[in-house]
């Protein structure tokens, strides 16, 4: 007599290997935190448009070093830089005692 479950187990077995495959692949694929690259990753990471990352870059506001004429951007530095602009929220700054500016009026 066969037993009906052991298609449902073989099926079961197959999407196990299918979504385990899956996971290696997804993970491999993950971009390391010291990859270093040219402007492009600036722009993946930063989400700014070229123009703007070379004004960046000309005022020395941005992390990046150079070799010859060519820009190289470290991944790990540029997360960091993106992470230190973010502006803090509005209950921390009241903690910390900031107060907002007054509005002016316009007569």
């Amino acid at each position: 007599m066969v037993n009906p479950f052991e298609s449902i187990n073989a099926r079961l077995n197959n999407l196990e290997a299918l979504a385990l495959e899956t996971l290696q692949h997804v993970r491999g694929v993950t971009k390391p935190a010291d990859e270093v690259g040219g402007v492009e990753l600036a722009q993946e990471v930063t989400r700014l448009s070229k123009a703007r990352i070379y004004t960046l870059v000309s005022s020395r506001q941005i992390p990046h070093s150079k070799r010859g004429n060519k820009l190289y951007f470290n991944r790990a530095e540029l997360l960091k830089w993106v992470n230190e602009g973010k502006r803090i929220e509005s209950n921390v700054k009241n903690a910390m005692g900031f107060q907002p500016k007054p509005k002016r009026r316009i007569s």
